[in-house]
């Protein structure tokens, strides 16, 4: 396993059978055979139609994905001109492509790539394949696709025996579904394209997804049993992770300070790089080996947690976890495929924990892949996930808990207003949790010509205009990641007449954590937002014989998906103004568009209007 920004499986079937494009599939046709021995053949079937001249590159080379455990068996492919001339594709035109991702030293995946002639809009690419199975878990899924039209859509699943069970995880009107013995169909014709949308899941062009899966074992508990089962035989408790446990908490008391203690050596002393081969992909290894070479991916890192903690006498486990902020688990059918990512839990009964740190069913959850931060963050990929901890020879399922608060930018303007209306002062931006880790990492890749352009970007991004001198920064990674950004600031006067009593009406810097109004419209499809919170603080000395605010400018806003304020008071001639915008939410259903609307409505309207001045 490892850490990619969307789950594995998705990933390669993005690649492999459905790349993006106007193009039409004519025939797409899936058959899964499952015989008795428990391996798999995957057969399909593909004619797509180029309707554009870019349609050749998008599908053009088409690529079959393999690796240790699935094998080609056949591969035909052909292009058919309008005029009605068959291209064969020959064995010259076939490549093999190795599949080594980020962070990886090596691995298994490859892809067969086709290479089609270059042919005209109006021409039909053809290909067969049949791939050879042996899956580490019986199960498997299908994308069904809507990135692209199709005519002509059959899935088909058969041969399984005892426990086999299938879901349908998502929708797309005109499909027909049947179950047979042992299998399921599912067909359709004439499905439209559906054109991609702003904030839904990562999964939605891939389409509904058909999952499938056989043998004992239907639940969650059976899934943490088979992972159990499968690093059964890995070496553990080895006697230098023990002394090395002791060694980085001598001398610490409180379970909380070697918990902290241990997580930071296994994030800052072991390297990420991953060795992706076969099983390996599961399975990680020894915890002896991967404290002394100081290399790993997550399940490695992970697993080297759980030891060093439990010689340090804490209680942990393994967590299987999907990575991914903008995709989540199907709860609805246990399977090992839709995690990507390894985690490590610590019970929090007697821990002493405080409510904003990252605990949710009893367990404080830790990333050892995160490279700043403490035990008080975790990575937003890893937030309100469904996630499986495998505790006493079973998974126990849990659900991640969301940390929005961390996850926040404030804005602080400190400035006085010159009779043109002209501001002068100093801005201050906080930022924490996954942008103030970003920072972190900018910081020490040490250029400072780039921090320095990513500071002004920022400023600019809340002040529109804004003229700069002196910008600083600071980070701090040891709880939370965070940057502070400092600079002198002048703005210009608003870009209108001054009312008739010689005072300019602002418009203020707009909060934008909400998703915009023209992203729930007519929707079906959930949005998947990023759970964060923006603060304003606005403070003006106001220039001699100026307007008052006037009343009723304050905003009050709240329900469970989020929360927006606004308050403007007037001090002598500080005039202040404190805005916060909050979204308490990852995965919203169209059911809970109502609340959505109603936090995002007063977001875009106080945004959107100038303060106002009552003259006397």
């Amino acid at each position: 396993m490892r850490r990619p920004s969307r789950s594995l499986a998705a990933s390669l079937f993005f690649l492999t059978v459905a790349p993006a494009g106007a193009a039409t599939v004519l025939e797409r046709a899936v058959d899964v055979e499952i015989p008795p021995d428990g391996s798999v053949t995957e057969r399909t079937h593909l004619r797509v139609r180029l309707d554009s001249p870019t349609d050749f590159d998008e599908w053009s080379p088409y690529r079959v994905y393999l690796d240790q455990n699935r094998t080609l068996d056949a591969l035909t492919a052909a292009a058919i001109t309008p005029d009605g001339k068959t291209l064969d594709v020959g064995r010259r035109d076939l490549d093999t492509e190795e599949a080594v991702g980020s962070g990886e030293l090596h691995s298994s995946r490859k892809f067969r790539a086709v290479r089609f002639p270059r042919v005209p809009a109006g021409s039909v690419l053809a290909v067969d394949a049949a791939v050879r199975i042996h899956p580490y878990f019986p199960g498997g899924m299908i994308h069904l696709g809507q990135s692209e039209a199709i005519e002509s859509l059959r899935a088909v699943v058969h041969g399984a025996g005892a426990g086999w069970r299938w879901r349908l995880d998502g929708t797309l009107p005109g499909l027909d579904v049947k179950e047979i013995p042992g299998g399921v169909t599912v067909a359709g014709h004439h499905l439209p394209r559906r054109p991609p949308l702003d904030l839904a899941p990562e999964s939605a062009d891939d389409g509904p997804v058909l999952r499938y899966a056989w043998g004992n074992g239907g639940g969650w508990e059976d899934v943490g049993s088979w992972y159990d089962h499968l690093v059964a035989d890995l070496p553990r408790d080895a006697a230098p992770v023990h002394a090395k446990a002791v060694e980085l908490t001598g001398g610490l008391t409180g379970k909380r300070e070697k918990i902290a203690a241990l997580l930071a050596f296994v994030r800052r002393q072991v390297r990420y790089v991953a060795v992706e081969v076969g099983i390996g992909g599961y399975r990680p290894g020894t915890p002896q080996d991967v404290l002394t070479r100081r290399w790993g991916d997550c399940k490695d890192k992970a697993f080297l947690l759980v030891d060093l903690l439990r010689g340090a006498g804490i209680e942990a486990y393994p967590v299987l976890i999907l990575s991914a902020e903008r995709d989540r688990v199907d709860r609805e059918f246990p399977a090992p495929q839709q995690f990507n990512h390894v985690i490590a839990a610590v019970p929090a009964d007697d821990l002493g924990t405080a409510p904003e740190d990252p605990v949710a069913s009893g367990y404080l959850f830790l990333d050892a892949t995160q490279t700043s931060g403490g035990l008080a963050w975790l990575h937003p990929g890893a937030q309100d996930q469904e996630a499986l901890v495998v505790r006493g020879g079973r998974g126990v399922p849990v659900h991640t808990p969301i940390r929005q608060e961390k996850e926040k930018v404030r804005l602080a303007l400190d400035v006085t207003a010159a009779a043109d209306g002209q501001l002068t002062g100093t801005a201050r931006v906080e930022v924490t949790g996954d942008s103030g880790a970003a920072f972190v990492d900018l910081i020490a890749a040490g250029k400072p010509d780039e921090v320095d352009r990513v500071v002004r970007r920022i400023f600019a991004r809340y002040l529109p205009g804004v003229k700069m001198d002196d910008p600083r920064w600071t980070v701090d990674e040891k709880a939370v990641p965070a940057a502070v950004l400092t600079a002198n600031v002048r703005l210009p006067a608003p870009p209108m007449p001054p009312s008739p009593e010689g005072w300019p009406a602002y418009t203020l810097p707009p909060l934008a954590v909400m998703p915009s109004l023209g992203v729930l419209d007519d929707r079906t499809l959930p949005v998947v937002a990023t759970p964060s919170t923006e603060e304003l603080s606005w403070s003006v000395t106001l220039a001699a014989g100026a307007c008052p605010p006037a009343p009723g400018q304050d905003v009050q806003v709240s329900n469970a998906l989020g929360s927006y304020s606004q308050k403007v008071s007037l001090a002598g001639t500080k005039l202040t103004v404190e805005r916060r915008s909050e979204l308490r939410k990852r995965w919203i259903e169209p059911a809970d568009f109502p609340a959505l609307k109603e936090v995002a409505l007063a977001e875009s309207r106080t945004g959107k209007r100038r303060l106002r001045w009552e003259c006397r």
